[in-house]
């Protein structure tokens, strides 16, 4: 048996199975439908979890020794949200900036860190044909914000991309999604 001959062989056998998951992912990204989709939302009610008393019930019976204590962040003092405070925002969708033709419902659950600052989970039940979910960072200091849609149901099942969100007349907010299928 000839070791030179086998390594050749092996290594036409890992250029044919490195050009076969090549030409895949070109075949399966060249079949990606990319669509874009706008809505515009409407806040149509918000449910407020604020947790001042587990913060203060935190400062007292905390497990962590004195030190942990003086690591803790400084309250800015303001209104809030502060950190561990949720809020769950109720939308109603629209498909034109008139805001007369309803494309359905959305809900943000948006859980808040410091400087009001939190992580937001987001459903946009659409008439069209399914459910998008969305996931990301906002900053409620500014009006804009772009989060992660990791999936959907029905019409949207395997769809991913962005979800950017913008001020819009009429204390609107425009949503375009940017989705790859």
């Amino acid at each position: 048996m000839n070791p030179g001959r086998n390594r050749g062989h092996r290594a036409a056998f890992l250029v044919l199975v490195v050009g076969i998951v090549f030409a895949s992912v070109l075949v399966s990204a060249a079949g990606a439908r990319r669509e874009k989709l706008t809505v515009y939302s409407v806040a149509t009610g918000l449910q407020y979890i604020n947790t001042a008393d587990d913060r203060a019930r935190g400062q007292i019976n905390n497990p962590l020794d004195s030190t942990a204590n003086k690591l803790a962040p400084k309250s800015s003092g303001g209104k809030g949200p502060f950190a561990g405070d949720i809020a769950v925002y109720a939308l109603r969708l629209y498909s034109d900036s008139a805001l007369k033709r309803a494309a359905g419902s959305a809900v943000y659950t948006c859980y808040f860190n410091y400087d009001r600052h939190a992580l937001c989970q987001a459903y946009y039940k659409l008439r069209a044909g399914g459910t998008l979910v969305a996931a990301g960072p906002v900053d409620f200091k500014i009006s804009t914000f772009t989060i992660v849609v990791s999936g959907g149901t029905n019409g949207y099942l395997g769809a991913r991309g962005e979800a950017s969100a913008a001020a819009a007349p009429g204390n609107a907010q425009k949503i375009d999604f940017k989705l790859i299928r």
